[in-house]
């Protein structure tokens, strides 16, 4: 598992040269930094946040050499690169598990902590760089992408999410007003606009 996160990057990698003349899609999702922790040999000691730092390092390294890939390749400006993640910090895991800094609790909560995660959107060109503060989700990709490239949502099913297309690129704000909070199939939390209610609340996972 030390060399997991380089073989996931090496074979991005070697997708994205494959389908340099294809319009592609390419979905990473790194193991780490889940526990259990494994960073390459090269990585181990970079950090002064331990092991997780490490591990930290070689996710930042394989970014980058993705990003390098479609610089290198000419495609920067006809690609959409999104970064972020599925949920906060496992607090249980300690060291391990990570920080959400100033937000309340973690991982299996429904509290900013649990759900609330930073997003980076880049591509060159078409995306200025900004700090975007309104609220999005990762149920915007689907329809945010579908409306980048023009393709039709399927008129036989109900989405959840929003087209972020113009909040991206500067016109108007984010068409998503709220966020509903699920626990499994409980409704745990509704957010709307700065207000949010709490209907049922519980400690981070365990285990």
């Amino acid at each position: 598992q030390r060399t997991i996160t380089q073989r996931y990057t090496e074979e991005a990698v070697k997708f994205i040269s494959a389908n340099r003349k294809n319009p592609f899609f390419l979905y990473l999702a790194h193991t780490m930094p889940h526990t259990p922790l494994f960073a390459g040999e090269k990585f181990i000691g970079t950090s002064k946040r331990g092991l997780y730092g490490d591990v930290v390092n070689e996710i930042d390294w394989s970014v980058g050499e993705i990003i390098s890939t479609i610089e290198e390749l000419g495609l920067d400006e006809k690609t959409l690169f999104v970064l972020t993640s599925d949920n906060g910090p496992w607090l249980s895991m300690l060291e391990n598990g990570g920080s959400a800094g100033l937000l309340r609790e973690g991982k299996g909560t429904t509290w900013e902590g649990g759900m609330r995660v930073p997003a980076i959107f880049w591509w060159p060109g078409v995306i200025s760089s900004k700090v975007v503060s309104d609220i999005g989700s990762t149920l915007d990709i689907l329809p945010t992408v579908a409306g980048f490239v023009g393709a039709d949502l399927p008129p036989d099913h109900i989405l959840d999410g929003y087209d972020l297309g113009p909040i991206l690129l500067g016109r108007q704000p984010s068409p998503r007003k709220g966020m509903y909070f699920y626990r499994r199939q409980e409704l745990y939390a509704v957010r709307k606009g700065p207000f949010k209610a709490h209907f049922v609340t519980s400690d981070a996972f365990a285990n």
